[in-house]
C-alpha cells in the first residue's frame, strides 16, 4: 500500500501518514492544521509498528508526533 507522509508547517513535531495522496483527510480530522507533502512510501517505511498500520488501513490515516 503507498502512503504519503505530510508534516504541519506549524508544528515541526506533527506528522501524518494519509492513503490519501491530496491529505484531504488530515484536514478533515484535524481542521486549522496546515499540513504539507513531505513523501511518498510503502508499508515498510512505517516505522511506527503494526499498530500504526492497522489504524491506517483502518481510517485512511495517521497523526503522530516525532
Amino acid at each position: 500500500m503507498l502512503v504519503y507522509l505530510f508534516r504541519d508547517r506549524d508544528r515541526a513535531t506533527t506528522f501524518a501518514y494519509s492513503t490519501d495522496v491530496t491529505g484531504r483527510n488530515l484536514a478533515l480530522q484535524m481542521p486549522g492544521t496546515n499540513w504539507a507533502f513531505v513523501t511518498v512510501g510503502l508499508d515498510p517505511d512505517i516505522t511506527e509498528g503494526e499498530n500504526a498500520m492497522c489504524h491506517l488501513r483502518r481510517y485512511g490515516f495517521l497523526v503522530f508526533e516525532k
